[in-house]
Parts: structure tokens; sequence; C-alpha cells
């Protein structure tokens, strides 16, 4: 006759079954930390050189972009240098042709010239006079010019005109204007004069002298 099973004789049974329920639990926990860590070293280990690289590229984008920055601003600085270059040449250019460095003949040649063929004054004859002057106390230097030219009495007074406007820096000393000889060969007509006109022409050397 079979006895009844108490309590007490399935407490071993039970306490077998939970634990081997606990360690499948426990290996499944198990398996799926050891699935995240290999995971997590996976995405380390690949993702790494990645990174490295993005962060290297991103480093490297970062200094070629100062480096621009550094380079338009060099441009810039460049560009208002020859702005201010310029603006300075074209000032110099102005006062050398008015008061220049040296004699420059053929320019003062030029001037009286252009004036003459703007005026219709003709001239015959222009001299150039050297003048020396050491004692001056501005120490700028000047030279004689001398135009003698036959024409309307009207152009006379619009070649001494545009000869005192002129950009170059000049002093007349005197004008004559006299009536053409009556006995000179050549016929003049009515209203024409002999004009006269000796004038100082400055220039200003640079001195080379070291203070």
């Amino acid at each position: 006759m079979i006895g009844k099973t108490t309590w007490t004789q399935l407490q071993p049974l039970y306490r077998y079954l939970r634990q081997q329920a606990e360690n499948k639990k426990f290996l499944k926990y198990l398996e799926i930390g050891a699935t995240f860590s290999l995971i997590t070293l996976f995405l380390f280990f690949a993702i790494a050189p990645t990174a490295s690289a993005i962060s290297a590229l991103i480093g490297e984008i970062n200094s070629k972009e100062l480096n621009i920055k550094n380079m338009k601003n060099k441009i810039t600085n460049v560009l208002k240098a020859q702005e201010n270059y310029a603006q300075a040449q074209e000032k110099y250019n102005i006062f050398e042709s008015s008061f220049p460095s040296t004699q420059k003949f053929y320019q003062s040649a030029s001037n009286f010239s252009a004036a003459s063929k703007q005026s219709s004054f003709p001239l015959k004859q222009l001299k150039f006079n050297l003048s020396d002057d050491e004692e001056s106390t501005l120490k700028e230097k000047s030279f004689t010019v001398s135009a003698l030219g036959s024409g309307q009495y009207l152009s006379a007074l619009e070649f001494i005109k545009k000869i005192i406007n002129g950009r170059r820096l000049i002093d007349i000393d005197s004008i004559q204007i006299s009536q053409p000889d009556e006995n000179s060969e050549i016929q003049t007509a009515s209203g024409t004069v002999n004009l006269n006109i000796s004038s100082n022409l400055f220039f200003l050397p640079i001195s080379n002298e070291k203070k």
C-alpha cells in the first residue's frame, strides 16, 4: 500500500527544481551580459578609429578655416596698402608735376608749347638759362625761361593766362608786349604784337645727405 506523500518529502525536489530554474535564469543573464559586452567592445574598436579620424578631420578643417581667415585679412591689408599707395602716388605725381625734384626741361618746353597751341599764339623762340642760387633760404633752385612769340593781342593774353594757371610753379619776371617793326620783311596783320616773357621755374632737389 502506497502511503501519502507529505510536504516534507517534496521539499528537496522543490528546492532542486528551483535551483535549476535559478541556474538557467543566471545563465541567461550571463549570456545576455556577455552579448552586450561583446557588442560594446566591437562598437568601441570599430568606431574608435572612425571617431579619431573624424576628430582629426574636424581639427584640420578648423585649422584651414583659420588660415583662410588670416589669408583674407592679409589680402585685405595688401589691397588697402595698394590703394593708399596709389592715392599717395597720385598726390606725389601732382606735387612732382608742379614742384619737381629735377629741372624737367622737356616738361617745361611741353607746357609752353601746349599753351601756345591752345591759345593760337605761335612761339618763335624758347630759351632756358640755368641759375643756381645756393644761398636761397628755402634751398630751392630755379632756372629762367624766356619765350618769344608773335601773334594776335588777345591770343597773347590767353597764352599768358595759360602759362600762369598751369600746374608747374612759375614766377613771371617780366612781360614785354610791343608792336612789330614796320620795316620787318614779314607783313603782319592788324592787331599783331610781339610778346617776350621772362619767367623763373622752380625745382626742389632731393638731398641725399644724412642728417
